[in-house]
């Protein structure tokens, strides 16, 4: 099987009844994994019939209703709100078993009991599970099982167990990257295909589970909604966005504005950062002074992005490819990353944004686009070029439907010559 599938024909794909199993309700879109979810709902929707199964929490009805809005069935299993007591308790008992806190924190026997219900009472011919921290349950032998890889989770946990600084969370990062390494792959190896953000993730899957089929369907963005604006930039604005309780997220904002942030202020001491995004956590909001703005949860993320000189992603750990860039490229805007921030991502060091990985270097970066508004424009147009070739959720989904196509005609080819392994 091809790993990467053509775009369909001029034939209408057929109808299909599709099954997307996520760890949460995908709304509202402000954080990658759920925007990731919920542009795949919607654009499926519009062909197929959709049902998402997912966990809900207190107070979660009019996420609900807003899913159900776009034309797709939503079925729930209750989830108690988890406090941050009763999370570090969790990861604390965790270290002492052989399955990792990432499997044990989204498995439970309601959720493998309407998983049950439906194998019984509904026929479905894809099954998508977001992530591979839900792939432990035990699905249907006769579903088609397609894992969507939001990011290789146990890369993301080795990372973290290289940059974090206190003891105990490299101590912790390490048990859960070495349980998790083999939980993620055997999953690759189980399921009936993957779905991987980036080639490079892909080679690696492809790599450990060489016989599972596999497409890249890279994170993408809606190029109308994070369209460019002609108001001018505030000179002294610099942005970071995203979900701000998210451990990649907080790392790098606390490291822009302890380690790069004092070395541009030498040169522009008016300078002003915004961290903006959901779930500041009081590590965060520490942070906050003249110079740096924790604006907490906003109604949206845009007029921030639109107003800043530069769009910063200093990431230094992370997996998968990130929302956000694509997001600041869409918009035009003048984008500094680390080289994690945009891996995986096909943008070209001073063609589209700016790579720097040490503190200095990033600090120049800065202010080279902060002093020269004709680069930092030149490099806003092409990226938003390159988002509109290359990274547009329907061209996404496009890829995904062909990718289904393949896999249930092969599941017709097995079943005329015989062949019986379960679940692929």
């Amino acid at each position: 099987m091809a790993e990467q599938s053509p775009a369909a024909g001029n034939a209408p794909a057929p109808r299909l009844r599709i099954l997307v199993v996520s760890p949460g309700l995908p709304y509202p879109p402000i954080w990658g994994f759920g925007i990731r979810v919920l542009q795949f709902l919607r654009l499926l929707a519009r062909r197929h019939e959709v049902t998402l199964l997912t966990y809900e929490e207190p107070d979660e009805r009019e996420k609900v209703a807003a899913v159900a809005a776009l034309g797709v069935e939503v079925i729930t299993v209750p989830r108690a709100k988890a406090n941050e007591r009763d999370k570090r308790r969790a990861q604390f008992s965790s270290v002492f078993t052989t399955t990792s806190y990432q499997r044990r924190s989204l498995t439970s026997e309601l959720m493998q009991t309407k998983l049950n219900e439906l194998a019984s009472s509904r026929g479905f011919d894809i099954v998508q599970i977001e992530s591979s921290q839900l792939a432990g349950f035990n699905f249907d032998p006769r579903w088609m099982i397609v894992l969507d890889e939001h990011n290789i989770e146990y890369e993301l946990l080795y990372r973290m167990y290289q940059t974090e600084g206190s003891a105990a969370r490299r101590f912790y990062n390490w048990i859960e990257y070495t349980k998790f390494r083999r939980e993620e792959v055997d999953s690759w190896r189980r399921v009936s295909g993957c779905v991987m953000t980036s080639s490079r993730e892909q080679r690696i899957m492809k790599t450990l589970a060489p016989s599972t089929p596999s497409i890249v369907g890279a994170n993408a963005v809606d190029v109308e909604h994070f369209s460019p604006s002609n108001a001018p930039v505030e000179p002294n604005a610099l942005v970071m966005t995203g979900l701000m309780h998210y451990r990649p997220n907080i790392d790098g904002a606390v490291y822009f504005v302890q380690e790069i942030l004092p070395r541009i202020l030498a040169s522009r001491p008016d300078t002003v950062f915004y961290i903006v995004g959901a779930g500041a956590t009081d590590e965060l909001k520490r942070l906050e002074g003249p110079n740096v703005v924790v604006t907490g949860t906003v109604p949206d993320v845009r007029p921030y992005a639109r107003d800043a000189s530069v769009f910063v992603v200093p990431l230094r750990m992370g997996g998968g490819t990130r929302l956000k860039v694509l997001e600041g490229l869409s918009m035009e805007k003048a984008v500094v990353s680390t080289s994690i921030g945009c891996e995986g991502i096909d943008v070209v060091h001073d063609e589209h944004l700016l790579i720097a990985d040490e503190p200095q270097s990033f600090a120049d970066a800065v202010l080279s686009l902060m002093n020269d508004r004709e680069r930092a424009t030149r490099l806003g147009q092409r990226g938003r070029l390159l988002v509109e070739q290359r990274y547009k959720w329907e061209s996404v989904v496009d890829r995904l439907e062909s990718f289904y196509a393949e896999l249930l005609a092969g599941r017709q080819d097995q079943a005329r010559t015989g062949g019986t392994r379960s679940g692929r």
